[in-house]
């Protein structure tokens, strides 16, 4: 049974050992749509932690978006800008990605496994999962700093997604709606949260002429 992601990881590992080093587009291209999976989990794992990135969440909820647009119209591998597709890494640093990879790809491979399989193959696989993706991509975007876990939820979808592609594992297309109504869920309670402050505050500032007054009739009694 060949393992999840092999062909991905086959690019790396040719990639490390190739002479002139290729470059990055050149090893997505031989990586079929695990190279849609394997960049995908790349770009999350800054996201996931608990902490959110401000600026940096807009930027790459927007990227993770434009992959799942992609992914979603058939691309066959991932576009990415010209500067950073014409990259040429040392064979060191495809070591290391080779490496990183496939401890990713193996913990994967025990997590995972071919389910719902009808829900993962061909153009409805790719559209289910962009779909999903660009989803979780805005709401990653969302520009709310300092809230904790509004980056951890939708990029625990969007990795959810690209578990779905590498095992063709429906049931991870599933875990990723839970991560969706988990993150609107929780955008809709920080509104609640956000809303009640604002109408306090609101209040205390249309009540302070009064507590003035009663401040100033107290201290104009104690005076006396």
């Amino acid at each position: 049974m060949q393992r999840i992601g092999e062909d991905i990881l086959v690019a790396l590992r040719l990639a490390s050992v190739a002479e002139p080093s290729p470059t990055v587009g050149e090893v997505l291209a031989g990586g079929g749509v695990s190279a849609f999976a394997i960049a995908l989990i790349v770009l999350c794992l800054p996201f996931l932690q608990p902490i959110s990135l401000g600026p940096l969440s807009t930027i790459g909820g927007l990227a993770l978006a434009t992959l799942g647009w992609q992914l979603a119209r058939g691309d066959a591998r991932p576009w990415l800008p010209v500067a950073l597709a014409s990259a040429r890494l040392d064979q060191a640093q495809w070591v290391q990605l080779a490496v990183s990879a496939d401890k990713v790809l193996a913990w994967a491979g025990r997590v995972v496994r071919p389910r719902l399989s009808r829900w993962t193959q061909g153009r409805r696989g790719r559209r289910t999962a962009g779909a999903l993706i660009i989803t979780a991509g805005l709401m990653l975007a969302v520009p709310v700093a300092g809230i904790p876990f509004n980056n951890t939820l939708p990029a625990l979808a969007i990795v959810c997604a690209a578990f779905a592609l590498l095992g063709e594992d429906g049931w991870m297309f599933f875990f990723a709606v839970g991560w969706l109504i988990a993150t609107v869920a929780y955008f809709v309670l920080l509104f609640q949260v956000f809303v009640a402050m604002f109408t306090t505050l609101w209040g205390l500032l249309l009540l302070w002429p009064v507590l003035l007054a009663l401040a100033r009739i107290g201290a104009g009694s104690f005076g006396a």
